[in-house]
């Protein structure tokens, strides 16, 4: 049985209380003191501002950290965006998200380990962000988001940071199929085994996420110490439905939870945004994608990412940043080689300027509406 927690929280500014009320429930958190050295995951994927809504905002992140030092604990917050995993660009980062007003000391170690981990379906050698083992006790701290490729971004998703900058680009070429992507995902939550994930989802992010969507108000924060059975929550709170999100289908699949035995201390229905702006999902018709007439037939319904030109300021990161190098750039906008491609949204993650979308077919737009 595993249980979730969730308490509803309109502000930023007066969200200690419900944080406090979050982490009542939680017996592992007794056994912090002044010998405890505590490691805050959080979402600072790209150098944007708290009110874009696209990172773990740092009020929230301040009043844990203040709960965390009353214990006597030493507390740092780290994680590994996107792009260079250095002093100059992660300081960049820093300052703009806030995390320098949280009161946590900051990650300044840039070592990256090696790892073989034979237990893992799918991920056994892979590098890592070293200075996550001086750590005794974690916690992963996530934003609730919109995720082009794996529909949502949450508690699994966030440990993606882990691997470091731009090594991630790798790991995109060596997992294109969504599914075998979500079970890398699963086996580093699975290797790292943190021990609380908690989700801010006062303020998230819909639309074009995880970066250039729109902040949308939830009201909510969700806590619980199996973040498979936390993502399926947040699913429900932004309406989507979990059997769309690759991380939760796989990770039950795996037998790391089972959906009908989620409790939780609240009705859900209270706490769920209807009119949440998800990115809309390519309908699930099964095609026999062995013949050419299933292949031809998938390629029609997927998502694609595409190039709004109006928006485009010809910068060319999605052309660098592509782990498939299938961005080239004509008349100095980008041209994606659909052959190439293997939707992995990061074009769209880390356009700048939110001009890389997703693209979705009119039949599956009918189809979405039909359906719905």
């Amino acid at each position: 049985m595993d249980k979730v927690f969730i308490e509803k929280c309109i502000e930023y500014k007066n969200s200690k209380n419900a944080l406090l009320s979050i982490l009542s429930n939680f017996e592992c958190l007794k056994k912090i003191n002044s010998k405890s050295k505590v490691l805050i995951k959080a979402n600072l994927v790209s150098a944007l501002p708290p009110e874009k809504g696209a990172t773990t905002n740092y009020l929230l992140l301040s009043f844990l950290v203040e709960y965390l030092k009353n214990k006597g604990a030493k507390v740092v917050i780290g994680d590994s965006p996107g792009g260079q995993y250095n002093k100059s660009h992660l300081d960049h980062i820093y300052k703009i998200t806030k995390m320098n007003e949280t009161g946590a000391e900051l990650n300044y170690n840039f070592n990256i380990k090696n790892t073989l981990n034979n237990k893992a379906l799918f991920l056994k050698n892979f590098d890592y962000t070293s200075y996550i083992d001086d750590f005794d006790f974690k916690i992963n701290f996530c934003k609730l988001k919109t995720h082009a490729m794996m529909k949502m971004s949450a508690s699994v998703k966030n440990l993606y940071g882990t691997i470091p900058g731009l090594i991630k680009s790798e790991y995109h070429y060596r997992f294109p199929n969504h599914d075998d992507f979500a079970n890398m995902l699963i086996d580093l939550n699975e290797y790292f085994k943190f021990d609380l994930n908690i989700v801010d989802a006062i303020i998230g992010m819909e639309g074009n996420g995880p970066t250039m969507g729109n902040p949308k108000k939830i009201g909510s924060i969700i806590a619980s110490t199996n973040p498979y059975a936390l993502d399926y929550i947040c699913a429900k709170v932004i309406n989507l439905n979990p059997n769309l999100v690759n991380t939760i289908v796989q990770s039950e699949k795996r037998g790391l939870f089972n959906h009908n035995e989620i409790t939780l201390n609240e009705d859900i229905n209270k706490f769920i945004t209807k009119d949440f702006e998800l990115i809309e999902n390519a309908i699930d018709i099964k095609f026999y994608n062995h013949s050419l007439v299933g292949n031809v037939m998938s390629k029609v319904f997927e998502n694609k990412p595409y190039c709004d030109k109006n928006s485009c300021i010809k910068c060319q990161k999605c052309k660098n940043i592509c782990p498939k190098k299938a961005i080239t750039m004509e008349k100095g906008y980008p041209v994606i080689d659909r052959e190439k491609c293997i939707k992995c949204y990061c074009c769209q993650e880390f356009c700048p300027v939110g001009a890389m979308r997703v693209e979705t077919n009119i039949l599956n737009k009918i189809l979405n509406r039909r359906f719905k």
